[in-house]
């Protein structure tokens, strides 16, 4: 089965002022500091960076970002290799999927994927050449050969319990390096390939130890050379002779592409990595120091210039081992991990921590990834010295103070971190310096596990979910006093909290016990504190298990539990225990049932048109603003997106981006709603304006008043298009009410708020189009 995309490397100039991004577009967002593995075609150095591939021009450096948004179709890229015969990037998932990348787009092959034959352990460990139109794909399952011609494979060997490494052919025989062994094929024998009892394991009386892993086998100078961990070997007519060996030294790859052999070496007491280079003369020289000191993979071009692979920032390359390294530098987030995302009033902020199934620490010391002004830029250890001298690590949220002037980070074991935005200012809270109130974990008394910060609106306090303090909630007020609350209904290993449109706090308990509605009026008197612990034995919840909580526009709270979604319109009732929550009912498919009720919700996003953005386990919905309608749902195999598990969504209500965060990293997709004002923008205006002739998409009308009535006219005032704004932008799709393209033309505007129906429309903008 083989499915053909085409790769989108220009995006069309459908842009407003608002954002970069076409409506219903994508883009990614990847770490692009380190490179796993590298390959060359004649032109460019591929790079793997495990999630995309980066391609850079050997003369001018330019470099091009190639990942799912682009028109790969897997997400975990376990290695490379360009076929330079017929011009192939073959790009192998850790699921078996293959991709080829050609100059006329990309070509899925999911037939290891797919195949029932194939064993459940479907990783490929390497794809080595073959001949001028196959190469030899190496995996847990054995050998298979890939035609790159037909994109049929030629055949498959299944090798039992054998793991295949490396494999190429070498004087009319098939060598393969395995994790038991050096194997060899003789096609001359007529036996089939496909046959594993054909092969031969190579042993003992030939120089090789049977018993030991074979991982690469490289071909230099008309010679056939193979390593083990620990040495090198060349096949000297009919054995194999120890060529190198270093104390202290494992070998960890072996590479012939350039003039040179080039063997990877690993120290093994921490001394740095070095390669060895021998010539075809036999001399031999070492290329050591920090360009190669964690080094992962080389390649050297016909040139002779060096592309290193590694896991720290830039990729490096050297004209050779005299000159000095030189680093190309790709923007990117400075990490591929993330809890939460955060939009604020002057960027986009993510929170790189996490905490394990037994909600732990993970140590990640990644810190607070920002992205302003279309760079990224990172706050931690590294560049902050509050976060290196106190060993911050699990960032877990990111909040901004209601005036912008201030963020404030979550550590899951350091406190609370205040960021000033005008004096660039770090402070952190803890136990020591708010006479206790952040209280320590229980148990782990040097630590301070923040796990949920929300502003309330209204006060412009901030709240501060403790995990395992004694009193799990604390507040910091405006006028900067500290308080704390005991929370009896619930244990104090509270995950998260989140303040409503009325000042309630809505606490989620790590046990599934609901969620906690808390109220502490007035906050100098403990005695008229409220709450009610909200749960499948007093409401219409099904689940108990509650992951999130979100406020929408018109002030009712979702809450996504681990059967669906329900809603509280209870405004200020909510503790009056009448308000029981709404499971919204959904056609699908002419089947009605409650909404998302066999997914786990694990986040909910609201964007401007108050619609429901849900990400669960398996990919992401979009409701309408009342839930019972399905605007849209993506997953792997229907878009762009790099993983159905969706730890985050949070549209940007001010530019209509909303931003993703996947198990496969973070991303972002133009909806076609922004933010509205309660009256009509002074600035309302259309996009793309004029709207030349070979353009097709949507033209929007930005600006508007929230959920206004539109209609569209040709000059002479004949109707030619009705809808009704998502939030403060409408969408036009050029067509009149018949389908047609509109003709060549002025067209007018008329906007009214749909809260004032009794007022006359008003021309807001027009539109041009020129066919």
């Amino acid at each position: 089965m083989i499915k053909y995309f085409f790769l989108i490397f220009c995006i069309p100039l459908i842009l407003s002022s608002q954002s970069d991004l076409p409506i219903g577009s994508w883009t990614t967002h990847l770490p692009y500091n380190a490179g796993i593995q590298v390959t060359q075609s004649d032109e460019f150095v591929y790079y793997s960076t495990g999630f995309s591939i980066l391609q850079i021009n050997k003369n001018d450096y330019s470099f091009q970002k190639i990942s799912r948004t682009e028109g790969l179709s897997g997400n975990q890229i376990n290695c490379i290799y360009f076929h330079k015969a017929t011009k192939t990037l073959v790009i192998a998932y850790s699921d078996g999927l293959i991709d080829l990348l050609t100059e006329h787009g990309v070509i899925a092959i999911p037939d290891i994927q797919i195949y029932n034959n194939v064993p459940i352990n479907k990783t490929i460990r390497s794809i080595t050449f073959e001949d001028d139109i196959h190469v030899f794909i190496n995996a847990d399952y054995g050998l298979s050969s890939l035609d790159l011609v037909s994109h049929r494979m030629s055949f498959t060997t299944f090798t039992d319990n054998l793991i295949i490494n490396s494999t190429l052919s070498f004087e009319g025989k098939v060598y393969s390096g395995s994790n038991k062994g050096l194997y060899v094929f003789d096609p001359s024998t007529k036996n089939l390939i496909e046959d594993f009892n054909s092969w031969n394991l190579i042993g003992t009386p030939m120089g090789l130890d049977p018993n030991v892993n074979y991982p690469s086998l490289t071909v230099f100078n008309n010679q056939l050379f193979a390593s083990d961990n620990t040495t090198v070997y060349q096949l000297n007519q009919n054995s194999f002779e120890i060529v190198f060996k270093e104390s202290n030294f494992s070998v960890q790859f072996l590479t012939s592409e350039g003039p040179d052999l080039l063997i990877g070496l690993t120290c093994d007491n921490s001394c740095g990595n070095k390669i060895s280079i021998i010539k075809k003369d036999e001399t031999k020289t070492e290329f050591t120091g920090d360009c190669v000191s964690e080094n992962l993979w080389t390649i050297q071009d016909p040139k002779g210039v060096l592309w290193m692979a590694d896991h720290r920032w830039g990729y490096r390359r050297a004209i050779s081992i005299k000159d000095p390294c030189q680093s190309i530098f790709v923007n990117g987030p400075f990490s591929n991990n993330l809890y939460e995302i955060t939009p604020t009033s002057d960027g986009v902020f993510v929170a790189s921590g996490g905490l394990d199934a037994k909600y732990t620490y993970v140590y990640r010391a990644d810190g607070v990834l920002s992205y302003k002004n279309k760079q990224w830029d990172v706050m931690n250890g590294g560049n902050v010295p509050v976060f290196s001298q106190n060993d911050i690590r699990d960032i877990l949220r990111v909040v901004e103070h209601p005036d912008g002037n201030k963020l404030y980070f979550a550590s899951f074991g350091a406190g609370v971190i205040e960021y000033d935005k005008m004096t660039q200012v770090y402070t952190l809270f803890n136990a020591s310096n708010t006479n206790g109130i952040l209280g320590v974990a229980i148990g782990d008394e040097t630590r301070v596990r923040i796990s949920g910060l929300a502003f309330n609106k209204i006060d412009k306090s901030l709240w501060i979910a403790d995990f395992l303090a004694g009193k799990a909630l604390v507040s910091y007020s405006n006028d900067k006093v500290w308080r704390s609350y005991k929370l009896n209904e619930i244990s104090t290993e509270v995950i998260d909290v989140k303040v409503d449109n009325n000042g309630y706090k809505w606490i989620i308990p790590r046990e599934s016990s609901g969620v906690l509605v808390f109220d502490e009026q007035d906050p100098n008197n403990p005695n008229d504190d409220r709450s009610i612990l909200l749960n499948n034995s007093n409401t219409n919840m099904v689940s108990n298990r509650v992951n999130t909580v979100e406020v929408d526009l018109e002030g009712d709270v979702w809450v996504g539990t681990d059967q669906g979604a329900i809603v509280f319109e209870c405004g200020s009732s909510i503790f009056e225990g009448t308000c029981k929550g709404s499971r919204r009912k959904v056609d699908q498919d002419g089947i009605i049932a409650y909404l998302l009720e066999t997914e786990s919700v694990i986040s909910i996003g609201i964007d401007g048109a108050n619609r429901k953005w849900f990400g669960t386990r398996n990919g992401l919905y979009v409701q309408s603003s009342n839930g019972e309608d399905q605007v849209l749902s993506f997953n792997t195999k229907n878009s762009p997106l790099m993983g159905n598990v969706i730890y985050d969504v949070v549209p940007d209500q001010k530019t209509g981006d909303v931003w993703i965060g996947t198990e496969g990293g973070i991303q972002v997709y133009r909806s076609d709603a922004v933010a509205a004002r309660n009256v009509f923008s002074s600035s309302i205006y259309a996009f793309p304006n004029p709207v030349n002739a070979n353009y097709s998409g949507p033209i929007a009308i930005t600006g508007l008043s929230r959920d206004a009535r539109v209609k569209i006219t040709d000059i002479s005032g004949r109707l030619v298009y009705e809808t009704i704004a998502n939030g403060g932008q409408a969408i036009w799709d050029g067509k009149d009410y018949l389908g047609r393209k509109a003709a060549s033309g002025i067209y007018l505007v008329f906007a009214n708020s749909t809260r004032d129906l009794d007022a006359s429309d008003g021309i807001v903008t027009q539109i041009l189009i020129t066919r």
